[in-house]
């Protein structure tokens, strides 16, 4: 008589049940994982974008950011007497842009497919968007005050790169620069806006420091070196001003430099 030896099916059962548990706590991890590093490799692919925009626009314009004029809308009217350029200008003209949108072409009712909202962690209330916006940009710095707010801010500008991601900012701004190299500017009246390297998909979430650091410093301190970002997400505040564009928060610098 042949004696066949294998497993029951209920220790077939038990074993697939336990790789199941396994797999569910697990999983998600994971996921989070490699979303993470997908947001901060096109975080830190969008600013060498946007950087090389800018030092084209110099070589063939004569013109940076220190230069730029205040636009009187989104992106309808362009300001082009005697050469100016708004920021919309500049990146619309050296970006590959897709499509171009403003606040007003995206409903903010929650639910609604087209809503657009930004997503920010439960003290965002308390902690500021921009590092030391008071004393980066006396002008600027009012275009994106904090992450309280659920929807963009009103007079916006969105340009979409035919990778998928969006570069919001206010339009309005002007006069990009940093105090140490302006003449006669006392303050640095650096520019804001955001990388959304997912554009309208979400989670569309602020990224933010893990906690608030083990000094207790928060997301509004701009030299906060004990911020890290274990996770990070698809929304980064950069800053702009002369030839450069840069993080703009802790946690934007965290992840651009790994931490």
């Amino acid at each position: 008589m042949t004696k066949f030896k294998g497993f029951t099916l209920a220790e077939v059962l038990i074993t697939l049940g336990i790789i199941g548990v396994v797999a569910a706590m697990t999983m998600p991890t994971l996921i989070n994982s490699t979303q993470g590093a997908q947001y901060k490799t096109a975080f830190k692919k969008s600013l060498t974008v946007l950087s090389q925009a800018v030092v084209m626009n110099i070589a063939l314009n004569d013109y940076d950011l220190s230069q730029i004029v205040a636009g009187a809308s989104n992106y309808a009217d362009e300001t082009t007497d005697m050469g100016n350029q708004t920021l919309y200008d500049m990146f619309n003209d050296r970006l590959n842009i897709v499509r171009r949108a403003n606040t007003s072409d995206f409903n903010t009712t929650a639910g609604d497919p087209d809503n657009w909202s930004i997503v920010s962690d439960v003290n965002a209330a308390d902690r500021g968007l921009f590092a030391k916006a008071t004393t980066h940009g006396a002008t600027n710095a009012t275009s994106f005050p904090s992450t309280a707010m659920t929807t963009w801010p009103a007079d916006n500008t969105v340009l979409f790169m035919n990778d998928g991601i969006a570069f919001i900012f206010d339009n309005t701004q002007s006069s990009c620069m940093a105090a140490n190299t302006g003449i006669g500017v006392p303050t640095d009246n650096y520019c804001y806006g955001f990388i959304d390297v997912n554009g309208q998909k979400a989670p569309n979430r602020v990224v933010q420091c893990d906690g608030t650091g083990a000094s207790g410093a928060t997301e509004g301190d701009i030299d906060d070196f004990s911020c890290t970002v274990t996770s990070p997400t698809d929304i980064f505040p950069i800053a702009l001003h002369d030839q450069s564009v840069i993080p703009a928060t802790p946690a934007a610098r965290a992840v651009l430099y790994n931490k």
